[in-house]
This record gives C-alpha cells, structure tokens and sequence, in this order.
C-alpha cells in the first residue's frame, strides 16, 4: 500500500485501489488482455528518476546518466526528444539545491506488519510504502522524503492522510528491496545495512516537495515520532483501510492501466463507437480534446502528434501559454454558472445574477483579468436566456459529468465531459456550453466538425439507453452581448452518420501512431509545448503572420 492511497477519495476508483495494494490476485479472464502497455514511456519524471538513481547510488556523472536514462531499453524505445528536453531540465533543477547535508538512501523505507492469522480482510502482510526520494541524516536522527513534482509547487494544503500515513513510513518503516513492477506480487525484502537508514529509527521526519521546473522547495510537513503515530491512527490507518476495502467502482481515468478493465462491471462497453477495428495498439485514453490536440483545429491550428503526445505527459507549460486570458475567461463563465445552479436548483438564472464586469472577477478556481472582465460577465447575463431552469420541466441538472465507455473493437476508453446533463421530463439532454466572443457561426457552418464534442454526445446518446427520440443533444453558444441555442437531434440517421464520421476522422491516425512526430510550423509560437519540444520550422514558414493563438 503506497501512503497515496489515504488520499481523501476525489474521483477515484475504491475497487481499483483495493485491488492494487492485493497484487496476488489475478481477475478472471476477460475477451481482451488485462493490461497492455505502450512501450513508450507514459511518466513524465520516469526517466529522471532513472537518472538521479544512477547518480544518487552509483556516483554516475550526471550527463552519463541521462544519457543512460534516456536511451531504449529493452522494449522501451529511447525517449522523446522533447521528453529528454524535459529531463535534463528536471534532473538540473532537482540537484540544483544541493542534499543540505543529507545522504541518499538507496533502498526504501517499508514499513511491514505481518499477521499470525488472516484478517477479515483475509490478509496475512501488510506492507506500506512511500513514493519520492528517501535520505538521512549521517548520524540517523533525522529522515527526509523528497517528492519531486514536475511543475512549479502548489500553495495548496497537502492532504492530511496522505501526510500521515507517508510520516509513518519513514518513522517506523526498514530499507527493503522493492519487487520489479512485473513481479509485484513477491514480497519486499529485508535488507541487513549498518547504515544510518536502517541502524536506527529517526528522531525527526520531514517530507519536502521540490520543484523539478525551477528548483524551489517546500516543506509540507515536519514532526516527531510520538506526533506521527498519534496522527496516523487518528488519520491515516482509518483512510488507508478504507481505502483497502472499498468495493466502489467508479470508471475514469483510472481505467487506462487498470487489469481489470475487460470484465469490470461498472464499466460499459460498446463496439464501433471510433469506427476502428484493431486492437493491437496499447489500450489508452481518447477524448475529443486528445482527437484536436492531435489533428489540430481548422483554422487556428495544424495537426501535430507530438503535442498531444507531450499533452499526454503533462510536461508542465512554464510560461501559461494555455491559459491565456481567453481560456481563463470561459473557465470562469462555466464556473459561474455552475456554482449559480448548484446555489439555487430549480431557480432560473436572471442576467442580474452576473458578475460586475468592471472589475477582475472570479469564479471556481478562475479569475478573470480586467480586459476579459467585462466580455465575461455578459456572457453570464447571456446565458440566463438559455438557462435549463427556465423548463418547468427540468429535474436533474448536473455538471462536468463524466462519461467513459471501452470500445471493444479498438480497445480505447473513450471518455466525455458534458458541460451540463440534465432531465427535461423524460429524456436526458446533453448540452455544450461555448463561450465564443466571436459567434460568427452561420446556419451552413457544419455544426459537429466545428464542435466535435457535439458528434461525440450524438453517438453516445445512440448508445445510450432509453428512448433516443425523446433525447437530444444541444449546444449553447454564449457571446457577449447573445446566446444562442442550436439542437442536434441524435436520433436523425444523417446527425449520427456524420457523428460516426467526424468522430472517425478524429481518432484513426492518432490510434495508429506509434512515433508522434513533431510538426513544425507557424503555429509552433502557440504551442505551450514548444519550449520542450524545440521544434525547427521549414525555411519560409511564416511564424508572425495571419496567426491566431
């Protein structure tokens, strides 16, 4: 059990988490393999663990041990070139502050609790662990875990179980031998050392979360033993053991490596819902987002395979390039509207519930700048026009609803997010919400290539069950001074041929890349990417002109 696993639940699935800390057990076999791998690597700071482990516990010179960890590896092919970009970055940033006195310890510490007789949860051996970078003191009194973190450090609180349950790990845990991930299901094993991380229990613990972008460090917890152990029965064990016991299944992206997708019973499946017959690529996640990022959007960007591979890995965006004011203004305008129907179910927006625009505002997590301040605000006014509320009708409304179904045919999970989903009598409506201070879309506009997350929700909804007649799909498109309400009706033959094919189109080159190779262009400039992925545009590409972010 990895101390992650006290994390307060959000999103998460209980089954999955209580099925990794039970490695032994194998589920049955399904029509599909239970896991399959893209050789490629898929953590963002995988090689650079690689790399500090080989300078950390071989006293290997740092160029010769990126080099090490960026090259292939048996089936693994060499990184990405912008993924080794990153790493030599990480692996800089992360030595930069020096060890502060500290010594590296190689092996982790485990803190074991075997059983004379099965609990009721039929276990006979606990072992707990702790994901980071462990070191002591020369003398011993005094433990560190060092968590890397790709981006720059959050301000926000650590979560307390998590806290707890990692202290105790390192106050009372032993060096042990961790198993190789394909034979997980071993026991860590015990290793004798006269060193101070094994000679004696600390004094003190400190985890600290460092920087892997800019080298800064935070420390997130200090404490002494008899706090540690107070705090982790208070906290931690109750978390970690209802972690360990759930039973709730709750698909989402932690399906993407779960075993036991092919016969999870929560999970639904489908066939033909990418129009893909093959399932001999790795079984990975797909949304309408992953399908632009990777064919590009007309007219304001070119496809490129890199940038959804490098999106993928969330390599971090040091200069917010993503989260230009625009972006964070309709951030904010779903926000708003959210929270406004969350505050007041069943009551009708009104345009005088919006923020004042004359000022910066915020909303949810978002606030929005002066210049976007306004251009904001009355998009909120604009919606009260469209507002599902104003239904008499309308009885369930929910927002950010996840949505995933395994398409057996091309064994991908294909995943959605309605802004809103909600009942209107008898049928269930699936509605987009676009903020677009432009709204120049006309009645020939063809309306599911321009909003693909439109097709996307047509061919869900005929999956879907019920009646589809009385269902449909709508998009509410927000301007500063208008809105407007265009309806898909998903049970129309011609709406869910051209669904099958816009959603096709999106998906079949991506399913069958195997190299996601950069394509430079005038859009590069654009690109949070870029500075990871260093790409060289073709002699006489524009870079400066008729291009929009």
């Amino acid at each position: 059990m990895f101390a992650g696993s006290a994390r307060t639940p959000e999103r998460r699935c209980g089954y999955k988490t209580a099925l990794k800390a039970r490695p032994g057990l194998k589920p049955p076999a399904g029509p599909l393999p239970g896991y399959k791998a893209d050789p490629r690597e898929d953590f963002n700071l995988g090689p650079a663990g690689d790399a500090l482990n080989l300078i950390e516990y071989k006293d290997v010179a740092v160029a010769t041990a990126l080099a090490l960890a960026l090259q292939a590896k048996g089936d693994r092919p060499a990184a990405d070139p912008a993924l080794a970009t990153w790493t030599r970055t990480a692996v800089t940033q992360y030595l930069a502050g020096g060890y502060q006195g500290l010594i590296p310890v190689r092996h982790p510490w485990v803190r074991v609790t075997p059983l004379d007789e099965p609990d009721e949860r039929g276990a006979r051996r606990y072992e707990q662990c702790a994901w980071g970078r462990p070191y002591t003191s020369p003398d011993g009194s005094v433990r560190e875990l060092w968590i890397p973190v790709a981006g720059p450090l959050s301000e926000t609180e650590p979560d307390e179980g998590q806290l707890a349950a990692t202290a105790m790990v390192l106050a009372f845990g032993t060096p042990h031998r961790l198993p190789e991930w394909f034979r997980w299901k071993e026991n860590a094993e015990p290793l004798e050392t006269d060193t101070p991380d094994g000679a004696r229990l600390p004094d003190l613990v400190r985890i600290r979360e460092v920087s892997c972008l800019d080298g800064t460090r935070r420390l997130v917890d200090e404490q002494t033993l008899g706090r540690i152990e107070e705090r982790y029965q208070r906290i931690g064990r109750p978390q970690l053991a209802s972690a360990v016991s759930s039973g709730e299944f709750v698909p989402g992206y932690d399906c993407e490596d779960c075993k036991l997708v092919p016969v999870c019973p929560a999970l639904r499946r489908t066939t033909g819902l990418l129009g893909i017959e093959d399932t001999t690529r790795p079984r990975r996640i797909w949304s309408v987002t992953n399908g632009r990022s990777y064919a590009g959007r007309p007219g304001r960007d070119e496809a490129c395979a890199a940038r959804e591979r490098l999106r993928r890995l969330r390599l971090p965006d040091r200069t917010g390039r993503s989260l230009t004011p625009t972006v964070v203004r309709g951030h904010a305008v779903h926000a708003w509207i959210q929270e406004q129907h969350e505050r007041h179910p069943g009551v009708a927006c009104r345009a005088e519930d919006a923020p004042d625009g004359n000022s910066p505002w915020s909303a949810g997590k978002w606030t929005v700048p002066l210049e976007e301040a306004g251009t904001g605000s009355r998009m909120v006014a604009a919606h009260a026009r469209h507002c599902p509320y104003r239904l008499s009708t309308v009885t369930t409304l929910v927002h950010e609803k996840s949505i995933m179904m395994h398409d057996t045919a091309a064994d991908v999970l294909v995943t959605a997010k309605s802004d809103l989903l909600y009942r209107d009598g008898a049928s269930w409506v699936y509605r987009e919400v676009k903020t677009d201070a432009r709204l120049r879309l006309s009645s020939e506009t063809d309306l599911l290539r321009e909003v693909p997350q439109l097709a996307l929700a047509v061919l869900l909804m005929e999956r879907a069950q019920g009646d589809l007649t009385t269902s449909r799909v709508e998009l509410e498109l927000l301007g500063p001074d208008v809105a407007r309400l265009v309806i898909v009706d998903p049970s129309d033959p011609l709406h869910r041929a051209e669904a099958r094919q816009v959603i096709h189109d999106l998906a079949v080159d991506w399913h069958a890349d195997t190299t996601a190779l950069p394509r430079p262009g005038r859009y590069c400039r654009y690109c949070e990417m870029v500075e990871w992925c260093q790409p060289n545009p073709p002699p006489g590409t524009p870079s400066e002109q008729g291009v929009q972010p």
